[in-house]
């Protein structure tokens, strides 16, 4: 079986990574270099062709790449006779053709995965077998390349999480419990070996309960206590992981029921000003919709609303195609894709209750007129295809079930926030319906690693373990996910 390395002096993009992110082969002058070399079958010029017309996030990358392509083979032609062309950041591109390569075709065909093998085979033969791996994200690629003894460079492996879970250090019992806070400077003593924390990168301290008590800490029961974010104090111009506190401002009807449900709301709470980007990439049942929904319904509907409205763009695998077909005006047709946002509303109002009557039971009748009601005062809903050009601004913005969105999909979507906005954007990259994406390469985690530790983002992930939609939820996650 072919040895890992973390960086091969050679890669051979299968066709899902150059689909996936059109600018791997027009990388910025000083950027990070993913090889020394990237070669790329000939073929697939042929088979990207295919997809230019697709009215699809596929057929814009196709007519991207395609554009990149041209320009890379005239500059080839015309500037450089050992037909390579050399990236702004020292990265050289070749170009493979059929006729160089050992094709073992499949039933009378050679598609676009035999050319990457056969492509990657040609380059082992040239530089030796452990320089050469074959860059995907796509398992059926992965297997079909191990098992020829060829190793795999995975797309984005590397996952930012945006928490971290450590015992905390006696000496730093003190700083945590009577300040509340503690230095960059304490942690990095205390923390030899972790990386330094990013801006806006939680920890959730493991807390020994006799030594908490010796600081007039009895009960650990308050998430603030275990947790804390690394914030910037711009009064000391240095970074300090400090306690939660945004989420003393919830109402009683909104409570975390888990440490990442408590991370969350502390940076959905958090102005605008500070944090006007939120990204949640977590699995079903952890609450990450409800808090979006609820939190930003608090900041909207109360007399003193921070945000005029929650301008919703939900869920499409189909990128939009389906949307003609249904019934209904373009609000309603959107509405139909967005009956989760719905769902928690009605859950939102019925936690809440009526407290204008001075209980809190209402209804199923009067919880479905508050619903509508609700739906019509405070939402606008709209359909990825109808958001360009749009400007956003002093709105709380939920892109639900992100994950079927493609990288450039994301980044123009994210351009559209203007100023006084808040951007929540949460998805399972574990329920990926777009045939063309798969757990890393999706939108969504593609948009929670670029932003990762910078002052205008925060990340917040969640796992089965933090399930709380209900027990069996927990059960079937356990049994079926595995």
């Amino acid at each position: 079986m072919a040895k890992r390395k973390e960086f091969h002096s050679a890669l051979v993009p299968a066709l899902d990574a150059l689909i996936g992110d059109p600018a791997l082969i027009s990388p910025p002058r000083g950027g990070k270099k993913k090889a020394d070399d990237l070669y790329i079958p000939a073929q697939y010029i042929d088979r990207i062709r295919e997809f230019r017309d697709e009215q699809s996030s596929r057929g814009e990358s196709a007519t991207k790449l395609l554009g990149a392509f041209a320009r890379i083979l005239e500059a080839i032609h015309y500037n450089n006779r050992d037909e390579v062309f050399v990236c702004a950041n020292g990265m050289k591109i070749h170009f493979v053709p059929s006729s160089q390569l050992k094709l073992v075709s499949t039933n009378g065909r050679t598609g676009s995965t035999t050319h990457a093998l056969a492509t990657a085979r040609y380059v082992q033969e040239k530089i030796g077998k452990d320089n050469v791996a074959i860059l995907t994200g796509d398992s059926y690629m992965s297997a079909k390349a191990l098992a020829d003894d060829i190793d795999v460079a995975h797309i984005n492996p590397d996952v930012y999480t945006g928490r971290r879970e450590l015992e905390l250090p006696e000496e730093l019992y003190g700083d945590w419990f009577n300040h509340r806070h503690i230095s960059a400077e304490a942690f990095a003593k205390a923390f030899p070996e972790e990386k330094p924390l990013l801006l806006n990168e939680f920890v959730e301290f493991v807390i020994d309960p006799s030594m908490a008590s010796s600081y007039g800490v009895h009960c650990l029961c308050n998430f603030a206590q275990t947790i804390g974010r690394f914030e910037f104090d711009k009064n000391k111009g240095s970074g300090e992981l400090r306690q939660l506190h945004y989420i003393d401002d919830l109402p009683r009807s909104i409570q975390p029921r888990s440490a990442g449900q408590a991370m969350l709301a502390e940076v959905l709470m958090a102005p605008a000003d500070e944090i006007p980007i939120v990204i949640c990439p977590a699995v079903f049942g952890t609450g990450k919709t409800y808090l979006s929904v609820a939190i930003g319904l608090h900041l909207t509907s109360d007399k003193n609303a921070e945000y005029d409205r929650i301008f919703v763009v939900p869920r499409d695998a189909e990128l939009g195609k389906e949307i003609g077909f249904l019934p209904g005006d373009e609000r309603e047709k959107t509405l139909a894709k967005a009956m989760p946002i719905v769902d928690n509303v009605r859950a939102y109002i019925k936690n809440k209750g009526d407290r204008k009557k001075g209980n809190l039971e209402m209804t199923a009748q009067d919880i479905s007129k508050r619903v509508e009601m609700t739906i019509e005062q405070n939402f606008e809903f709209v359909s990825i295809i109808n958001m360009g050009g749009r400007s956003i601004s002093d709105c709380w913005i939920i892109y639900d079930e992100s994950q079927d969105m493609e990288r450039f999909q994301i980044n123009q979507l994210m351009k559209r926030i203007g100023d006084g906005s808040k951007m929540v954007i949460t998805g399972d990259p574990n329920q990926v319906f777009n045939k063309h994406m798969n757990y890393h390469s999706n939108g969504l985690m593609y948009a929670a690693t670029k932003m990762a530790g910078s002052p205008y983002a925060a990340v917040v992930t969640m796992t089965e373990a933090e399930i709380t939609r209900s027990e069996a939820a927990r059960e079937i996650a356990r049994l079926l996910d595995h």
